[in-house]
């Protein structure tokens, strides 16, 4: 018996600005800013549309993110979001704004969301609590505007997109489209869970990828799998995945097509 290939189906084409948020500057965000830098700069310059970008983040360089992060010694103590919106606007000539706080709902607002342009937020947090701030400002918005997750822990990793808190599978048109994904919170849930608090005295984050915890590798791999998702949706508009899975350690990588039968979901990394 030969098994057929699933039938995917590639997301409705956006034609107008594109407009980006870029929530959290640290381990995978710091170098999805250059990504998503050179693809704002190719688009104003190749096809003469127009990309908005904001990078968010509330927090500064510190020592221990140079090397592991998108930042050199010169900048430590500058704010994170700040200093890729300054390096970015000096390089490719652009106009990227910066928000040095935690992300708030009213940040998307000021730009109102015409049906023909793309609002993209893309998260790259690192905690449960930012991504419940995310999630509960794209469920009042209800499929407005599209949400791309990163996530990682160690060596593996994932991202995740998807407009909907009321669908569990892809929603497929008559005409072959996909015109509405579950948010990445529906895919897992479990993004949205309480996390325990850390052991007084444990280790923060960045230092835990000072004791090679977590791979020197895994950040700039997931930003690149998400890059491409915004590359497909902004500029070849034949984007037909809504779920890529990435595993160093094994040298491999898994994506979960938008298709009317779903494939079961790995575990997720923060």
């Amino acid at each position: 018996m030969q098994l057929q290939p699933e039938q995917r189906y590639p997301l409705v084409g956006y034609r107008g600005r594109t407009r980006i948020m870029l929530v959290g500057c640290g381990g995978t965000g710091s170098f999805l800013a250059l990504h998503l830098a050179r693809l704002a700069y190719h688009v104003q310059q190749r096809q003469h549309r127009v990309v908005n970008l904001a990078f968010v983040d509330p927090d500064e360089v510190e020592l221990q993110n140079v090397g592991r992060q998108n930042f050199g010694p010169g900048e430590v103590g500058q704010p994170k979001a700040q200093t890729l919106m300054r390096r970015f606007n000096l390089t490719f000539g652009l106009n990227i704004v910066s928000h040095m706080a935690l992300f708030d709902g009213q940040m998307l607002h000021q730009y109102g969301y015409p049906t023909e342009d793309l609002h993209l937020v893309v998260g790259c947090v690192d905690n449960n609590a930012a991504r419940r701030a995310i999630h509960e400002t794209l469920v009042k918005l209800n499929g407005r505007i599209w949400w791309l997750d990163c996530g990682n822990h160690r060596a593996a990793g994932q991202v995740l997109l998807g407009n909907r808190a009321d669908l569990t599978a892809p929603a497929i048109s008559p005409l072959g489209y996909c015109t509405g994904l579950p948010l990445p919170t529906v895919q897992h849930p479990d993004l949205l869970a309480e996390e325990p608090p850390p052991p007084p005295g444990g280790a923060s984050c960045a230092e835990l990828t000072l004791l090679d915890v977590q791979s020197l590798m895994i950040n700039q791999a997931i930003a690149t799998y998400a890059a491409q998702y915004v590359y497909r949706m902004a500029v070849t508009h034949d984007l037909d995945i809504h779920a890529t899975y990435v595993n160093l350690a094994g040298g491999n990588a898994r994506s979960l097509g938008n298709c009317a039968t779903p494939a079961n979901s790995p575990a997720v990394g923060s």
